[in-house]
C-alpha cells in the first residue's frame, strides 16, 4: 500500500549519500513550476499565473520528473517539500 511505498522511498533516501552535488539542475522555469505544484496548484492554475498554456506547464513537469528520476506528481511534491520549495521566497 501507500505506507509501504513511502517507507521504501524513505529507506532509499536515507541510504543515499547526503550530498546534492550530483543532483540534476532545474531551469528557473522548472523550479518556478515545481514551487506551484508543491503548493497544490493544477496545471491550469499554474498556466494562468505564468501566462502559459496548460500543456506547456505539463511539459515542464514531465521534463522535471525525468530529470529527477521521479514517476508522478506525488513524488514530485514530496521532493519539493523536502527541499522547502513550497515556501514563499
Amino acid at each position: 500500500g501507500l505506507a509501504g511505498l513511502v517507507l521504501g522511498e524513505y529507506r532509499r533516501l536515507a541510504s543515499s549519500p547526503a550530498g546534492d552535488d550530483d543532483a540534476p539542475r532545474l531551469t528557473e522555469r522548472e523550479t518556478e513550476i515545481l514551487r506551484f505544484v508543491a503548493k497544490g496548484l493544477s496545471y491550469k492554475q499554474i498556466a494562468e499565473r505564468l501566462v502559459l498554456s496548460p500543456r506547456t506547464v505539463q511539459n515542464h513537469v514531465q521534463h522535471t520528473l525525468g530529470k529527477l528520476q521521479l514517476h508522478n506528481r506525488v513524488e514530485l511534491v514530496r521532493y519539493a517539500l523536502e527541499r522547502g520549495l513550497d515556501a514563499d521566497g
